[in-house]
C-alpha cells in the first residue's frame, strides 16, 4: 500500500478480532501453548501470513500497519500460535534478501510460508542479550563449509521461537565468503534440537548443529544478510509490540469490569481514587506505546530504507510497549487480589505471555540503550541556511493553507529570525506587556497577530495544519507568549458565540493590542473544579452587577479587560447556572492584587469585584449558558499544554550542561538521560496522534488528558535531572543561567510544576480520564 488506508486497516483489525472469538483462544493456550497446524492454515486462509508479502512475492501486500491491527487482536484474545516467530519474521526475512542465484526456492519457500504449509523459524541468535545479527558471530556461531556440491553446518544458535511442530529453520552462517542465509530442514541428520519453555509455556528452541549437511540450493542468499535479518527482527520488534499493546488493553479491561463489580468495605474498588489514578497511569504507557507504534510505522513507511531510522525506532516502541505490557498485566494482578496470583484466572495468561514477549528479541533496558545511542543528540537549532537563502520578503497576506508546509515554516522562521528580539529568546518566564508588547505590535503591523481568525475578522484563517505549524515554530525559535488570551481564547468565543455588536467593538482591540484581556475562572474555591465558582452577577434592568472574586489570573495586572464566567443562577445544578461575561477591568469596585509565584516572579493576579457595574450587551451567549462556552475552550488548551516543544528545550539544557561537565562519559548518567529520551520522543508520538486530529477538524477527545499529563510530568522529570546536574547552580536564583547563561537550571522543573497544575490538575485529568474513557463507576 503506498498510502495508508486507514478505514481498511479497521476493517482487516475487526475482521481480526471477529475470527478471533470464534474459538476461545485462552482455553486453546493453556491445552496447546504453541498452536496447532490445523488452526495454523485456517489462519493462513484468512491472509494473515501473507498480509505484510509484498504483492510482487505473491503476499497481499497491506503493510505493516494491516499487520500491527491483526497483532494487537491476537494479543487481547491470548492467541497461542507465534504469528511473530513463524509469521512475520520468516516472511520479512524471505521477502527481504536478494535470492543466491535462482528465486525459485526463496519463491516456493515463501508461497509455503504464506499458505500455511510449512512453519519455519528463523535461527539468528548466537548470544543472549544479542539485538543484531552481526553483533556476536564468535565461538557459539555456525559455520558453512562447502563440500562436493553441497554445504555442512556448525554451531549452535538459541531462543528460536516459532511454536510447535517445526518444518525447518532459516539459518544464519559464517562461509569463506562471508555471512550466508540457508533453509536448515527439520530432522535433518546433525541437528539435535533442545525444546524449553517460555514463560507463557510456548516453547522455544536452542539448535546444536554438528556436521549437518544441506543440499546447494538450500544456500538463499549470501549478500546483504545480517542486514536483511537486522530488517526482519525490527518490524518483528514492532508487531511483537502491537501484541504487547493488546495484552495491555485486555487486562486493564478486565481490570476495570473487575473494579466495577469487586466490593470492599461497602464500596466498590473503582471508587477508590488511588485505584483509579493508578490505572490511569497504567493506561498512559499502552497509550504512549500504541501512539509511539504508529508513529513508527507512518515514518517508515515514508522513508522505508533509512537504516537508522528503522533501527532507532523498532528500539523506542519496544522498550515503550514491554514497560506497557508486563507494568499492565502486573497492575492487574495486584486488582484481583489473590485470584489473580492464580493460574485459572485469565489475567495470569496475559501476564505470563507480557513476560515472554518483554524479554524476546531484546528487553526494555537493552532497546534503551540501543536507542540512546542511536538517536541523533538534540541540537538547540536546525539549519535555517537555506531559509534565509530564500529572502525577506514576508507578505501580509497569501493563500497560506495553500502553501507547501515547509515553505510555510521556512518563511515564519525567517520573519522570526528577521523581526524577534534575540534576547527575549527562551525566556523561561512570562513576559509582562510592557515587555512583549514592541513584538504584539510587530506582528499586528505584518497581519500575523490572529493565526486562526477568519479573514473578514482580521486573522490569518490558517487551517488547524498550519495553525499547528505556527505554533511549533514558534516554541523551536524560542518565541515568548504574550499576553494572547484575546487572541487564543475570548476572539474564537466571539466569532462563534457573540453578536455582532460585540465583534464590531471588542475584535479591533484585540487585534492591535489596544484591548489586552485576561481570563477570570479560577476562584479560591473553585480551581480545577470552575462548575464551583461562586462570583456572582445579579441582573439590575440593563446591567449585571458583579461581586465577587478571582484569583490565578495570568498577568490581569497587565490587562485592560477580563472575559471571566459568573454566576448567574443558584437554584439549578451548578453547571447550568453559569455566564459568560466581559469586563473592562478600568471600571469602578474593581481592585487587582498580583501574586508573587515561588520563582519570584508577578505572574498571576487576584482580582476583587465589588458590586462593579457591566452593561447587559457584555454577556456572550445566552444567560446561563456559559459552562458551554468554557468547555469549549479547553480542548485546544490542552493540546498546547501537551506540545513537546517544552520538554525538547529542557532536553537541549541537559545536553549542553552534560557537555560542559563531560557527564555524557557517565553511565549512570547516560542510563537516566537514555530513559528520559525515550519518555519524550514518545510524547512527541502521542502529540502528533492528537495534532493530527486537530489538523483534521476533529474534536479532540478526552483522552487528551493523557497528552496534558505526560508532557507536563515528562518536563518535570527532565527539570530535575537539569538540577541534579548543576550541582550547586541548581539552587542557584532562577534568572541565573549556569556557566555561558544559556542554561537556566531551575527555569524547567519550576515551570513544569505550574503546568501540572493549570488547565485542570493533573489529578482532575485522571479523574476525568477515569470515568469519561475507562469508565469506572465512583470516578
Amino acid at each position: 500500500m503506498n498510502a495508508i488506508d486507514h478505514e481498511l486497516i479497521e476493517e482487516i483489525r475487526d475482521s481480526a478480532r471477529d475470527f478471533l472469538q470464534r474459538r476461545d483462544q485462552r482455553q486453546r493456550k493453556r491445552r496447546a501453548p504453541g498452536g496447532d497446524r490445523a488452526y495454523w492454515q485456517e489462519i493462513a486462509a484468512v491472509g494473515w501470513l501473507g498480509m505484510s508479502v509484498p504483492e510482487a512475492l505473491g503476499g497481499l501486500g497491506l503493510g505493516w500497519h494491516a499487520m500491527a491491527g491483526v497483532l494487537e487482536e491476537a494479543g487481547r484474545a491470548q492467541l497461542p500460535e507465534p504469528l511473530v516467530g513463524a509469521g512475520v519474521l520468516s516472511t520479512a526475512l524471505l521477502a527481504r534478501i536478494t535470492p543466491a542465484g535462482d528465486t525459485a526456492f526463496r519463491d516456493r519457500l515463501l508461497a509455503d510460508l504464506c499458505s500455511g504449509e510449512r512453519r519455519v523459524g528463523v535461527a539468528w541468535q548466537e548470544t543472549e542479550g544479542q539485538l543484531e545479527a552481526g553483533e556476536s558471530a564468535g565461538a557459539f556461531g555456525v559455520t558453512a563449509t562447502a563440500r562436493e556440491g553441497a554445504y555442512v553446518l556448525n554451531g549452535e544458535k538459541r531462543h528460536v521461537v516459532a511454536g510447535a511442530d517445526v518444518d525447518g529453520w532459516l539459518v544464519t552462517a559464517d562461509g569463506e565468503a562471508g555471512s550466508a542465509l540457508f533453509y536448515l530442514p527439520a530432522g535433518t541428520p546433525g541437528v539435535r534440537v533442545h525444546a524449553h519453555e517460555r514463560a507463557d509455556s510456548t516453547p522455544a528452541y536452542h539448535l546444536a548443529i554438528e556436521s549437518a549437511v544441506v543440499a546447494q540450493d538450500a544456500l538463499l542468499a549470501r549478500e546483504g544478510v545480517l542486514d536483511a535479518v537486522d530488517e526482519a527482527l525490527d518490524y518483528g520488534r514492532l508487531m511483537q509490540s502491537a501484541e504487547l499493546v493488546g495484552i495491555a488493553r485486555q487486562v486493564l479491561a478486565d481490570s476495570v469490569a473487575y473494579l466495577n463489580t469487586r466490593k470492599q468495605f461497602g464500596q466498590t474498588l473503582s471508587s477508590f481514587q488511588a485505584l483509579q489514578h493508578r490505572l490511569v497511569d497504567a493506561t498512559m504507557q499502552v497509550e504512549l506505546a500504541s501512539n509511539s507504534l504508529l508513529d513508527a510505522l507512518n515514518t517508515l513507511a515514508a522513508a522505508p530504507d533509512d537504516v537508522k531510522a528503522r533501527k532507532a525506532a523498532a528500539s523506542r516502541v519496544k522498550a515503550r510497549a514491554a514497560r506497557a505490557g508486563i507494568g499492565a498485566s502486573r497492575l492487574a494482578i495486584q486488582f484481583h487480589g489473590a485470584i489473580g496470583y492464580t493460574d485459572e484466572c485469565d489475567v495470569s495468561l496475559y501476564f505470563r505471555s507480557a513476560l515472554h514477549l518483554g524479554a524476546w528479541l531484546g528487553n526494555t533496558t537493552a532497546h534503551r540503550q540501543r536507542y540512546a545511542a542511536l538517536a541523533a543528540d538534540p541540537a538547540p537549532e536546525a539549519d535555517d541556511s537555506m531559509d534565509q537563502a530564500c529572502g525577506t520578503d514576508f507578505p501580509r497576506d497569501a493563500d497560506w493553507n495553500a502553501m507547501p508546509e515547509a515553505e510555510f515554516r521556512a518563511l515564519l522562521r525567517r520573519f522570526f529570525r528577521a523581526h524577534y528580539p534575540d534576547h527575549l529568546r527562551h525566556v523561561p518566564w512570562r513576559l509582562h506587556w510592557d515587555e512583549i508588547k514592541a513584538w504584539y505590535f510587530t506582528l499586528s503591523r505584518q497581519g500575523w497577530i490572529a493565526p486562526s481568525w477568519p479573514r473578514e475578522h482580521g486573522g490569518m484563517a490558517l487551517s488547524p495544519a498550519r495553525q499547528i505549524a505556527f505554533i511549533e515554530e514558534a516554541e523551536r525559535y524560542g518565541v515568548a507568549r504574550a499576553p494572547d488570551q484575546g487572541l487564543v481564547m475570548l476572539g474564537p468565543i466571539l466569532i462563534r458565540y457573540g453578536t455582532e455588536a460585540q465583534r464590531a467593538r471588542f475584535l479591533p482591540g484585540i487585534l492591535s493590542g489596544e484591548a489586552v484581556w485576561a481570563q477570570g475562572y479560577s476562584e479560591p474555591d473553585a480551581g480545577s473544579d470552575l462548575a464551583a465558582l461562586r462570583c456572582e452577577a445579579v441582573i439590575e434592568g440593563d446591567e449585571l452587577v458583579v461581586t465577587g472574586q478571582k484569583t490565578w489570573s495570568t498577568l490581569a495586572q497587565d490587562a485592560t479587560h477580563m472575559f471571566m464566567l459568573v454566576r448567574t443562577d443558584k437554584t439549578v445544578k451548578k453547571q447550568a447556572g453559569i455566564s459568560f461575561l466581559l469586563v473592562d477591568l478600568n471600571s469602578p469596585g474593581v481592585s487587582r492584587r498580583p501574586i508573587r509565584t515561588l520563582s519570584g516572579h508577578e505572574e498571576f493576579c487576584e482580582v476583587f469585584f465589588d458590586q462593579v457595574r457591566v452593561p447587559r450587551g457584555n454577556l456572550v451567549g445566552e444567560l446561563n449558558a456559559g459552562w458551554g462556552i468554557a468547555k469549549a475552550l479547553l480542548g485546544f488548551e490542552r493540546l498546547f499544554s501537551g506540545s513537546p516543544k517544552h520538554a525538547s528545550h529542557a532536553l537541549q539544557q541537559i545536553f549542553s550542561l552534560a557537555r560542559q561537565r563531560g557527564l555524557l562519559a557517565d553511565p549512570a548518567f547516560t542510563d537516566r538521560l537514555a530513559e528520559l529520551r525515550l519518555d519524550s520522543a514518545d510524547l512527541t508520538a502521542m502529540y502528533r496522534v492528537f495534532a493530527d486530529m486537530a489538523k483534521a477538524g476533529r474534536p479532540l477527545p478526552p483522552e487528551l488528558s493523557l497528552l496534558k499529563i505526560w508532557a507536563t510530568e515528562t518536563h518535570e522529570r527532565l527539570g530535575a535531572l537539569l538540577i541534579q546536574i548543576a550541582e550547586e547552580y541548581g539552587g542557584a536564583a532562577m534568572h541565573l543561567g549556569y556557566g555561558n547563561g544559556n542554561v537556566q537550571a531551575l527555569a524547567p522543573y519550576v515551570n513544569a510544576l505550574a503546568a501540572t497544575i493549570f488547565s485542570g490538575t493533573n489529578e482532575i485529568q485522571r479523574n476525568i480520564y477515569a470515568k469519561q474513557v475507562l469508565g469506572l463507576q465512583g470516578a
